[in-house]
């Protein structure tokens, strides 16, 4: 059986809490997160994947707060800016992805990564009432140091490994 999988990085502890301080936010299911990749896979893979991704080096990256979009289905997301490194990174978790993801990752990297990979934090299943006028989060920077692969469990995310850079 097909299993939903995330791989994403984390906003800082600062960046987070400026978040969750403002008003009408919801929570995505899977937190507040800066997804890297998405797909579909049999759990008997994780492993596999697990070890291919060991493989995938790379150092911090710093990203930069840009402004608030709409995604998807009335999701707020904050926009990142796109630093080369980040790119470097997405695609290689993309090629090794591939190698286990289901038949329907064509269509959904088609549609969402490569040359279409937009990186955004997710903030609020709903962006009705979010005043965007908030320049507080705006131009705010992160160091991303680590990444996350989860899977979705019925309705709840498992977070299963961490991968960290090498400095």
């Amino acid at each position: 059986m097909n299993m939903k999988y995330l791989i994403y990085f984390r906003p800082n502890k600062e960046l987070s809490d400026l978040i969750i301080r403002q008003k009408c936010i919801i929570l995505p299911e899977s937190g507040l997160h800066s997804t890297l990749c998405f797909f579909y896979m049999e759990p008997e893979q994780e492993g596999s994947l697990i070890s291919d991704l060991h493989t995938i080096k790379f150092s911090p990256i710093e990203i930069k707060t840009q402004d608030f979009s709409d995604f998807d289905k009335d999701s707020l997301v904050l926009k990142l800016n796109r630093p080369n490194e980040l790119l470097q990174l997405h695609k290689n978790i993309i090629l090794a992805v591939r190698n286990y993801a289901n038949l329907g990752f064509s269509e959904i990297a088609e549609q969402y990564f490569g040359n279409k990979y937009n990186p955004h934090l997710t903030i609020s299943k709903s962006s009705s009432g979010f005043d965007r006028n908030l320049i507080e989060l705006i131009g705010q920077r992160d160091l991303i140091s680590r990444y996350y692969l989860s899977k979705k469990n019925i309705d709840n995310w498992k977070e299963i490994h961490t991968f960290y850079s090498r400095e």
